[in-house]
């Protein structure tokens, strides 16, 4: 082990151990500075799981490869979120740790949902205007088959359901048991 002594800022000494042996490769200056930006994988995995994903099921697939998906997806469009604050913060000269990740979330969100508001009718006008132009019939045949079908993850519950109009069951009787015990004799 490789043990790294330093004080921020006058206070307390911080010990850093280390399996990083090669001191020109990795200098104790560099490791104490990276050590405190160590945090920064916790808030990435939080920004995943609570503010971008939602307050919802873990993942709604049910086969691994479609939880292999959707884990992709959730990994692009964190990285792209990134991305845009990465800009922000280039662009204005600070520090990206100073940009919130919600509120860049949320005005993403919203100009998504403005986009698609006014989608149709922009696909309305295209698709018209093509059709004048080519003069032809836009059908795009027959639509092919879902790869994959989506299932709907039920909670799991205490309480057992029963569809209305059905009678309930009789409670479950168990036959009383009668246990014995033999006195072992020792000589």
């Amino acid at each position: 082990m490789r043990v790294i002594e330093y004080r921020v800022d006058g206070g307390e000494v911080i010990r850093l151990l280390t399996d990083l042996f090669d001191h020109d490769a990795y200098p104790a200056r560099e490791l104490a500075v990276l050590y405190h930006e160590r945090w920064e994988v916790e808030s990435a995995y939080r920004q995943i799981k609570t503010f971008q994903r939602g307050r919802q099921e873990v993942l709604r697939s049910t086969d691994p490869q479609l939880v292999r998906q959707e884990v992709w997806a959730h990994l692009v469009v964190h990285h792209c979120l990134t991305g845009i604050i990465m800009q922000l913060a280039d662009s204005n000269g600070i520090d990206p740790d100073r940009i919130s990740f919600v509120k860049v979330l949320k005005h993403t969100r919203r100009s998504v949902v403005r986009q698609l508001a006014d989608t149709p009718p922009k696909i309305r006008r295209f698709l018209t205007a093509l059709a004048a132009k080519v003069r032809r019939k836009l059908d795009s045949g027959t639509r092919r088959l879902r790869e994959a079908d989506r299932f709907l993850k039920r909670p799991n519950s205490l309480y057992s359901y029963r569809p209305k109009g059905k009678p309930k069951a009789p409670p479950r009787r168990v036959p009383a048991r009668t246990i014995t015990l033999q006195a072992a004799i020792v000589q």
